[in-house]
C-alpha cells in the first residue's frame, strides 16, 4: 500500500489544491503514470503514482486545499483491502473548516425536523442562484408580495397599450422595465414615473448601459488562488519588516538602443531592452558583493552566484522566474532563457529550482509606458530594480539641447544590508555598462 500525499514544492510552500483528478477509486494505476494535477503557489503540475495497484478511495477531492503533507488517497497492491484515508484537512479560504461533531450517541448528528426543513429550503435557493444561494437566503431583503401598495384602478382593456406619462416611458426605458407590467396610480390608471420607480427596477439597466457603450458592472468575488495567497504573504513580509529605501536615476540609453538594433540584426533575433539590463545589472552585481546579499538574523551573507530574479505578469500575479549565473551568459542566452521562463511561468509549468534562489530583482513596466516607479523587494534580496520605459526626451548635452532616449530606473534597498552610499555606488557602476553597452556585449 502506497501514499499519495501532498508534496512540498518549496521552502515557502504549506499548502497546495487538488485541480483534478485523472483517475478514480478503483482504477488501475502503473508506477510514474499521472494520477492528479495539483496547484501550488506557484506551478500546476501532475503527481505520478509510486507503485503498481487500484486507487483506493479518495480523500481530497477536485478544489479542496490540502496542507503539505497531506494524504490524498492510496494505491493499493493486489490482494490489499481498501481502507479508506482520512480526508485530507479541507480548507476554505485558507483556514480550516471545522468537522461535523459527534452526537452523544457516537454517531452523526442527526438533524432536528426543523432543521431539515431548514436545510431543504438552502438547498433549494442554492440549486436554483448557484453558489451564492445561501447568500441570499441570509441577506436578502424580505417583501410581502401580498401587500397592496397602490390604490387599484381600472384595468387596461386586454391589448391595449397602457396610458402613460412621456417621463414614465423615458424612465422604463432607461431602467428596462416592462411598462405593460406596472400598474398605474395616475387619473384613469396613467402610469406615472412615481410607478416606475415603485416597480423595484434596478438602479442600472442593459438599456442604459448599451445607450452608454458598455455592459452593466456586477459585483463579484474572485476566489484566493494558492499563489495569491502566497504574493499576500510575501509582501506583508517584505514591506513590513524591511526598512526600504529608494534611489532613482535617469540613463542615457540612446547608445543602447542603437547596439539592440544592431545585434538583433546579426544574430537573427529579437532582444528586449530588459536583456540587455539583466546583464547589465548582473555584471554590476560581480563589483558589489555587498548588493548581491541577504539579510541573516545572526550574518549578512555576501552570494558567491549573480542569480537575478525577473518579475513576470500571470493571470493570477507575479511570479520571478531565475536567470542563474546571469553574469556568465550572453545577453542573447538570457534573452532565449527569459523567454522560455515566462512563457512556462505563464502557462503554470515552472520547476521549483526555476523561481528560486534568485540574488537580485528586476521588474520592468517600461512596456506598460510607465515611466517610473518603485519595487517592493522580493525576499530574502536586499535589493530590486524597477525600471521605466525607454522615451525620447529633450535634454542638455555639451550646453546645447538634443533628443536623447532617456530612461528612469529606481533601485528599492534593504537598509540593514544596503547603505546609501552603497546603493549609490552600484547604480554607478550600472550607468557604465548601461551607457557604454559595449561592456555588456564583449
Amino acid at each position: 500500500m502506497a501514499e499519495i500525499i501532498m508534496p512540498k514544492m518549496g521552502d515557502a510552500m504549506t499548502e497546495g489544491k487538488v485541480v483534478k483528478w485523472y483517475k478514480k477509486a478503483g482504477d488501475a494505476v502503473k508506477k510514474g503514470e499521472p494520477v492528479l494535477e495539483i496547484e501550488t503557489d506557484k506551478v500546476n503540475l501532475d503527481l505520478e503514482a509510486e507503485a503498481d495497484g487500484t486507487l483506493g478511495q479518495i480523500a481530497a477531492p477536485d478544489g479542496q486545499v490540502v496542507p503539505v503533507g497531506g494524504v490524498l488517497a492510496m494505491i493499493l497492491a493486489e490482494g490489499e483491502k481498501d481502507a479508506a484515508p482520512a480526508p485530507a484537512p479541507a480548507k476554505k479560504d485558507g483556514a480550516p473548516v471545522p468537522s461535523p461533531a459527534p452526537s452523544a450517541r457516537g454517531g452523526e448528528d442527526t438533524p432536528a425536523p426543523q432543521q431539515r426543513r431548514a436545510t431543504d429550503q438552502k438547498d433549494s435557493i442554492r440549486h436554483s442562484t448557484g453558489e451564492y444561494g445561501e447568500a441570499v437566503d441570509m441577506k436578502g431583503p424580505r417583501r410581502d408580495r401580498t401587500a397592496t401598495n397602490v390604490v387599484p384602478m381600472p384595468q387596461q382593456q386586454t391589448g391595449a397599450r397602457p396610458r402613460s406619462s412621456p417621463l414614465a416611458r423615458r424612465m422604463a426605458e432607461d431602467l428596462g422595465v416592462d411598462i405593460a407590467a406596472v400598474q398605474g396610480s395616475g387619473p384613469r390608471g396613467r402610469i406615472i414615473a412615481a410607478d416606475i420607480k415603485a416597480s423595484g427596477a434596478p438602479v442600472s439597466s442593459p438599456a442604459r448601459a448599451a445607450r452608454n457603450g458598455g455592459a452593466p458592472l456586477a459585483t463579484r468575488q474572485v476566489p484566493l488562488s494558492a499563489m495569491r495567497r502566497t504574493i499576500a504573504r510575501r509582501l506583508a513580509e517584505s514591506t513590513g519588516p524591511i526598512p526600504h529605501f529608494y534611489l532613482t536615476v535617469d540613463y542615457d540609453v540612446t547608445n543602447l538602443m542603437s547596439v539592440r538594433e544592431q545585434v538583433n540584426e546579426i544574430e537573427g533575433v529579437k532582444l528586449s531592452v530588459n536583456d540587455f539590463i539583466v546583464r547589465a545589472a548582473a555584471l554590476a552585481l560581480r563589483q558589489h558583493p555587498n548588493v548581491n546579499a541577504s539579510w541573516g538574523d545572526e550574518a549578512i551573507t555576501q552570494h558567491g552566484e549573480v542569480h537575478i530574479g525577473i518579475a513576470v505578469a500571470t493571470p493570477e500575479g507575479l511570479i520571478t522566474p531565475v536567470i542563474r549565473n546571469a553574469d556568465g551568459k550572453s545577453v542573447v542566452q538570457i534573452g532565449q532563457e527569459v523567454r522560455s521562463l515566462a512563457e512556462k511561468a505563464k502557462n503554470r509549468k515552472l520547476k521549483p529550482d526555476e523561481y528560486q534562489g534568485s540574488t537580485f530583482t528586476i521588474s520592468n513596466l517600461g512596456a506598460w509606458g510607465i515611466e517610473e516607479f518603485t519595487a517592493i523587494i522580493n525576499p530574502p534580496n536586499s535589493a530590486i530594480l524597477a525600471i521605466g520605459a525607454a522615451e525620447s526626451r529633450p535634454v542638455v548635452v555639451d550646453r546645447q539641447i538634443v533628443v536623447r532616449d532617456r530612461m528612469k530606473v529606481t533601485m528599492s534597498c534593504d537598509h540593514r544590508v544596503v547603505d546609501g552610499a552603497t546603493g549609490a555606488e552600484y547604480l554607478k557602476t550600472l550607468r557604465l555598462f548601461i551607457e557604454q553597452p559595449l561592456r555588456i556585449v564583449v
